[in-house]
């Protein structure tokens, strides 16, 4: 399979490449900063790319079979928005390059006291 993954370079997205790679997955990772990902294979292409941005997200999404998410963002108070702002965007990007498969593997922020209630 082709798979585009973002969050490539975040400690699950970097897993994810990893995995995908060693399945002889073509593999683009979909990050803000290239430089992060230290990692060459063959199968590996590296890209820069706002999450945010629709269009750049289309141009990027073209060609593969499915979608990786594995973003995550820092706390924000009172809410967290960036997962459902950046999965609207995914899923119309989505649409716009024909690509019917997408894996959501978000991590969320919650306060270290209210962890395992």
């Amino acid at each position: 399979m082709k798979l585009a993954i973002l969050g490539a370079t975040g400690r699950t997205g970097l897993e994810a490449v990893k995995q995908a790679l060693a399945e002889n997955h073509t593999v683009t990772a979909i990050v803000r900063n290239p430089a992060k990902i230290t990692l060459a294979h063959d199968n590996l292409k590296v890209v820069e790319a706002d999450i945010f941005d629709e269009e750049a997200l289309k141009s990027q999404f073209s060609g593969h079979d499915a979608i990786v998410s594995c973003l995550g963002f820092p706390p924000q108070k009172p809410t967290v928005t960036g997962y459902l702002e950046v999965t609207k965007k995914v899923v119309s990007a989505m649409k716009s390059s024909s690509v019917s498969r997408l894996v959501v593997c978000h991590s969320w922020y919650t306060e270290e006291e209210s962890r395992g209630k």
